[in-house]
């Protein structure tokens, strides 16, 4: 039998168009082959039968571009780093309350000074191609020196002080952890050498956590029976927990040499939910180990200065700068636990927070 095509475009030719004659092709390819009958050989002829012509055979299926489109994961990367860097802190942090009824409007305040903290910290990036990305940041760090005051005080703006310790606080850890995405914008200055610019708005969540201990008590100043005499005093190991938790928003500024060095700029702004745990383990009227809890809400600016330089095309040396400055001053309380089973609330005023940070690392693409 003669087969006389109609339409005649076989998936063998069809895979050997160029890649844009593809791109045009209908979702759905069609093959029609017109059966036309033939005359047998007279040996081959039965007596009698009349020879029908078999009807039009339709073949449909799906074009090569949707069976690739169907196969591609919904996800797909361009690249992706992790990194590890370790560095030092250093931190400034301190708090202060209102007393019963407003007054003093400040009854106590502890400042944590000269906090130094070894860090690690490591994360990674998933860049997709379409220019979306997705970090992950993890950072811990020991506190290994600091000294702490506590100050309390009978009359206003910090006057009237009747009772002041000056104490160890060589003791405590803290805890960074952020998720963030963003979109990549990116700006040729240069082909041959392959400098770009690149600009990415980011947003996330954050949970900021620092350990505060309060150690080796010394007592400078005693105005009241009530309190330890000047000279140090044995058995202080206090703490203060504190966490600054919620959403971020920021931009992220790199210019780019490829295969030689980045320099980045990136500005953050974190609203922040303040709460904190205090446990004071030598004042028996209070109840233990949750003696008082701090809320407050409020916000952080941060901001890093960024540095790679390629040692290959897949790894890079890091160091990078960092500031931050946080308060939490907008409705606060101060919930008082005592021994006895009863509570009392008071004014919180704020927590105040600054850091300087520097970090040297790897970075790693694959």
């Amino acid at each position: 039998m003669r087969v006389k095509p109609v339409v005649l475009l076989s998936s063998i030719a069809l895979s050997a168009l160029p890649t844009h004659y593809l791109n045009a092709a209908p979702k759905l390819q069609m093959h029609v082959y017109e059966e036309v009958p033939v005359q047998l050989p007279p040996e081959n002829q039965v007596v009698g039968k009349a020879v029908e012509p078999e009807r039009l055979r339709v073949h449909i299926y799906e074009s090569p571009k949707k069976i690739a489109e169907k196969n591609t994961p919904w996800l797909q990367y361009e690249k992706a780093d992790i990194y590890l860097k370790t560095g030092y802190r250093r931190d400034e942090f301190r708090w202060n309350k209102a007393g019963l009824g407003g007054q003093p409007n400040i009854l106590s305040e502890l400042t944590w000074k000269d906090l130094e903290i070894a860090t690690i910290n490591f994360g990674s990036t998933l860049y997709t191609k379409e220019n979306w990305l997705v970090n992950f940041d993890f950072l811990y760090g020991e506190v290994y020196d600091g000294k702490n005051q506590d100050s309390d005080y009978f009359g206003n703006n910090r006057t009237q002080e009747f009772s002041r310790s000056n104490n160890g606080a060589d003791e405590g850890s803290v805890m960074d952890l952020s998720l963030g995405f963003g979109k990549r914008y990116e700006w040729l200055f240069n082909e041959r050498s392959r400098t770009r610019f690149e600009w990415r708005p980011m947003a996330g969540f954050y949970y900021y956590s620092q350990d505060l201990k309060i150690v080796d008590g010394y007592q400078t100043l005693s105005d009241d029976p009530r309190i330890p005499p000047v000279g140090p005093f044995p058995g202080l190991d206090s703490s203060y927990d504190a966490t600054w938790y919620g959403p971020w928003i920021g931009i992220e500024n790199l210019f780019v040499k490829q295969d030689a060095f980045e320099l980045g700029l990136n500005l953050k702004y974190h609203y922040a939910f303040y709460d904190a745990t205090a446990q004071w383990n030598l004042r028996s009227d209070f109840a233990q180990p949750e003696s008082f809890t701090h809320e407050a809400e409020g916000g952080g600016f941060v901001t890093e200065i960024t540095g790679a330089w390629y040692l290959s095309p897949r790894l890079a040396l890091t160091l990078d700068l960092h500031y931050q400055k946080w308060i939490a001053d907008r409705n606060g309380e101060d919930k008082i636990y005592f021994a006895n089973g009863s509570t009392v609330k008071l004014k919180f005023n704020e927590a105040e927070w600054e850091s300087y940070g520097i970090s040297l690392g790897l970075n790693y693409d694959f």
